[in-house]
């Protein structure tokens, strides 16, 4: 079996879950459908459609921002080494599941794998920097740096609705 056909019969795999039960929108720890229906994702790849879409709209927003800002208490007063430690089991997580984000965005996106597979290990490489100095930047104290200067600041930055680039939607979404 080549690589190719290799991967593609991963892909089948992993694909197969997507295909039965499509993407949900994930509000508040809930798969929920769109407010606007769905639409069908096409990989560029082979024109095939690979599952359908919770299509959202600005309701959609506005449920998730306020479930959000609701989590946000919960969050904010959970002790720093405690985030910190969900936040590695979020990369460690991307990390096992790295061939599977990979094969799946490139199907979904159409970049080469070799570039995506470095792409979802980017997206662990996000969570960590985020969870690494999280227990200093919780006393408030500045972040050091050889070469940048970094002040922590008590104000939360609000929710918001993003729309990530086509190309490498996995990977901002993860930070």
């Amino acid at each position: 079996m080549s690589a190719l056909d290799d991967n593609l019969a991963k892909l089948a795999g992993y694909l197969q879950r997507f295909q039965t039960a499509g993407i949900a929108n994930r509000i508040g720890g809930e798969d929920r459908p769109g407010a606007a229906g769905t639409f069908d994702s096409i990989s560029p790849v082979d024109k095939s459609v690979i599952c359908q879409v919770a299509k959202g709209s600005a309701a959609d927003i506005d449920r998730a921002a306020r479930a959000a800002a609701d989590a946000f208490v919960s969050w904010r007063d959970l002790p720093a080494q405690e985030r910190r430690a969900i936040l590695i089991r979020i990369a460690d997580g991307i990390e096992a599941r790295a061939e599977e984000i990979a094969l799946c965005e490139c199907s979904d996106t159409g970049p080469a794998l070799t570039f995506l597979s470095k792409a979802a290990l980017r997206g662990a490489e996000n969570s960590r920097s985020f969870a690494d100095p999280l227990v200093q930047a919780r006393d408030g104290q500045h972040l050091q740096s050889p070469s940048l200067t970094n002040v922590t600041t008590r104000v939360p930055t609000p929710p918001a609705g993003v729309i990530t680039p086509w190309n490498t939607p996995f990977m901002p979404s993860s930070s």
